[in-house]
């Protein structure tokens, strides 16, 4: 039997003239990148099963591999105009999901044979062509055709295809693109052949493994976050992509530009011996121009929390060496917030009131013509920057202690910006609403870099809680995009008209857990669900997002899956081990959850110790339980520092909490559950509550039984509930565990004195 074509006669030589034909086309039009071309079998049987992005995949892996490979595509595909003459050509199977079994089989069987006979067969495991940018659920047709087979798998990553000419993103192909000037760069990444039995979860998590590889090729087309906001910006100077509360409406870029370059200048002589620029201001245009500024000058910005104690922000700036504090005299005013007094406190209102006529014409011309390199060196930076520069220290919530100054670089942000606009998907009269502050993570990436580097026009409000004058925001800019902590999507329900948030195409939510409640609350009011993502400070800080399913007759794609927070975004990875033994877990079973991927902090500042322990081979260890599931779907169940051993059984706070909120019916968060000091078990378990007593012990008689379904292990004794005005929380929305630990601590000692609080 003969594989593929005949290497020799008529049918070798076309094919060899066929491959030279298509490296040409590819040169000419790609810039492909190929990493792991070492692991395609020389010689026998195997399959090939990449990941499926455009309609460039199965011409992209003809001109990468030397050797005849046949394809098996649906029948759909295979009969398209521009594929059949290829598909003929390399005598691909046809296969559809519709057909009788006898026939899918026999399809199957033509593969097997092919792979028998030592050929080479390529199928996609996804089945489709992703249109919502995500990694699809890998279909069992793989495990069909390798079953009884020695030959091995080769997993194969594909990224950057979708974004040409022949990518389908919302059922459409954007034919223009391949008429653009620049060559379109496609990445590639051939991982090592894993054995003929491994099931589909597994081929999908080596292919998701694999696209962090594929991922790292973006490097060589990106540049630090300032330097790409330059660019994207000066593209269209007249275009009012920016705009803030104190703004009767968007204003042009050109002015924000020149606003960042004045600022600059205005700023060398106060920070020019400084490595860090402290900044102490709410989102809005002043705060992104100076951030702006402070990276041109060569300056790491450090948004400073001005939510936290005036101690813990002494403590933050001593860590970080900051002696100068660039803040705002209505901000201060506004909002109380004092600067610790041994810090050096410079008002915008006092440098834009020093700003000669010479400054604004000077910042004009320079933000809009001259060099990147030569603007830098004007404002004071002496080395050219680079993509693993240190771009900022984010000083972590420290919801369970001291804060953590986490040192993310520009490639961390960056690549965390472009992975994450994979799954959100924009469009020309796209604007977002940035509501979130900049010393949060996602604040920093999402509100203060993102609309400046793809272009996406942004409106900043400065108090995320003022629900009447946000809604007013929306409905005057008309946002599309909204993102948010659930705390806050709470406020917007009881205090937002449903019409002011008409606008409204996308609402996405982390930080904190998003309660079903609350989904189904929001969703009511405002017609439209929000999505939920999950990250931490130390990975620039998404992880995974729900995005947007896909619908068209005869296909469905699940971007997002209730209960979830997602899947990874591109270029991260995910590992799930099993606590005792740290054994991998299989789909659906919790285990405490690594990440890896470009966007892994460098670490934390000054911090060596508590680096090595967060870190193990590159991966990092976030410290939440969680589960993936076949799909790729990840779901956090709780953190692994919020358990309380009882009986030598590991008892989750996030359940209890879950179980009381249900009964509760409230939308805001009325529990929350920790671990105290117990004199006998060693530990307890204690509950804050803000709802009524009788209501909260009537949810306590129920939350045991049928209704609440906790095990008895699990309740807690009313003895330790405390009532409280409100459930502390940070200024990102998260819970506040030190705090409610605290007052739990200090309510149940004074109990405890009493001889009425032990717990029996």
């Amino acid at each position: 039997m003969t594989t593929g074509w005949d290497d020799h006669g008529f049918w070798g030589l076309m094919r060899r003239l066929g491959r030279q034909f298509l490296l040409l086309l590819f040169w000419t039009f790609f810039r492909t990148r190929v990493k792991g071309l070492e692991h395609i079998p020389a010689k026998g049987g195997a399959l090939l099963a990449p990941n499926h992005q455009s309609y460039l995949d199965g011409v992209l892996m003809t001109a990468l591999i030397r050797r005849p490979v046949r394809f098996v595509m649906s029948r759909d595909v295979y009969s398209r105009w521009f594929v059949y003459p290829f598909a003929r050509f390399t005598r691909s199977i046809p296969i559809e999901q519709t057909q009788s079994p006898r026939e899918l089989l026999l399809s199957l069987r033509e593969a097997q044979e092919e792979i028998k006979a030592g050929g080479l067969v390529c199928m996609f495991p996804e089945g489709q062509l992703t249109r919502n940018g995500q990694l699809l659920p890998f279909r069992r047709g793989v495990e069909r055709i390798m079953r009884g087979l020695k030959a091995p798998i080769v997993p194969v990553a594909i990224d950057g295809a979708m974004d040409t000419a022949l990518g389908v993103r919302g059922g459409k192909v954007r034919i223009l693109k391949a008429f653009r000037f620049r060559r379109a760069p496609i990445n590639v990444a051939i991982g090592e052949p894993i054995p003929a039995d491994s099931p589909a979860y597994k081929l999908r998590e080596e292919v998701c493994r694999l696209m962090g590889d594929a991922y790292d090729f973006r490097r060589e087309d990106t540049a630090p976050l300032h330097r790409e906001a330059l660019r994207a910006m000066r593209r269209k100077p007249f275009s009012k992509n920016f705009g803030d509360h104190s703004t009767p409406g968007p204003v042009p870029t050109f002015r924000v530009l020149a606003a960042a370059a004045v600022l600059g200048r205005r700023l060398h002589p106060v920070w020019k011996d400084d490595e860090f620029a402290g900044i102490l201001l709410p989102p809005s245009l002043g705060a992104f121009a100076v951030n702006m500024a402070a990276l041109l000058a060569g300056k790491v910005p450090v948004n400073l929390n001005y939510t936290t104690s005036p101690k813990v922000l002494k403590e933050i700036c001593g860590v970080a060496g900051i002696r100068v504090v660039l803040t705002s005299r209505a901000f201060l005013e506004k909002s109380n917030v004092k600067v610790p007094e041994d810090l050096k406190t410079v008002l915008l209102e006092d440098v834009r009131e020093q700003a000669t006529s010479g400054d604004k014409l000077w910042g004009m011309l320079a933000g809009l013509f001259w060099p990147a390199g030569a603007l830098e060196r004007a404002l004071g930076r002496k080395e050219p920057a680079r993509l693993d520069d240190l771009a900022t220290l984010v000083f972590s919530s420290g919801s369970t202690g001291m804060p953590k100054g986490v040192m993310l670089s520009h490639w961390n942000v960056q690549s965390n910006v472009k992975g994450a606009l994979q799954y959100i998907e924009l469009e020309p009269n796209s604007r977002l609403l940035a509501i979130l502050p900049f010393f949060h993570s996602f604040g920093y990436m999402a509100a203060l870099w993102m609309p400046p580097i793809t272009n996406l026009a942004v409106t900043y409000y400065p108090n995320p809680l003022d629900g009447r004058a946000i809604g007013a925001m929306v409905e005057r800019d008309r946002i599309t995009h909204l993102f948010a902590t659930p705390s806050f999507l709470s406020t917007y329900i009881r205090r937002v008209e449903p019409g002011q948030f008409g606008s409204l195409t996308f609402v996405l939510t982390g930080a904190e857990k998003l309660r079903d409640s609350l989904s189904d609350a929001f969703e009511r009011n405002f017609g439209l669900a929000p999505a939920e993502g999950y990250g931490c400070t130390e990975t620039s800080p998404v992880v995974s997002l729900n995005g947007e399913d896909y619908r068209e007759p005869g296909i469905f794609q699940a971007g997002q899956r209730r209960g979830t927070v997602g899947r990874p975004i591109p270029g991260v990875s995910l590992r799930v081990e099993d606590v005792e033994t740290g054994e991998p877990c299989p789909p659906g079973k919790p285990g405490k959850l690594f990440v890896t991927g470009p966007n892994i902090m460098q670490g934390y500042y000054k911090d060596e110790e508590r680096t090595k322990e967060a870190m193990r081979d590159g991966w990092y260890d976030t410290g939440d339980i969680a589960q993936v599931d076949e799909d790729g779907f990840l779901a956090i169940t709780d953190r692994l520092a919020r358990f309380t051993k009882m009986s030598g059984e590991m008892v989750p706070h996030g359940r209890i909490e879950e179980a009381l909120q249900s009964l509760s019916g409230e939308d805001e968060q009325a529990f929350a559950v920790t671990g105290v000091e117990d004199e006998r078990r060693g530990e307890r378990l204690a509950v804050l509550y803000t709802v009524e007593e009788e209501e909260a012990k009537s949810i306590l008689d129920r939350v045991g039984g049928e209704e609440g379904g906790l095990p008895s292990l699990w309740v807690p004794r009313w003895q330790n509930f405390v009532k409280v005005d409100e459930i502390p929380k940070l200024g990102s929305g998260k819970l506040d565990l030190k705090k409610v630990r605290q007052i739990a601590r200090e309510a149940l000692e004074d109990q405890n004195g009493n001889g009425n609080g032990n717990g029996d």
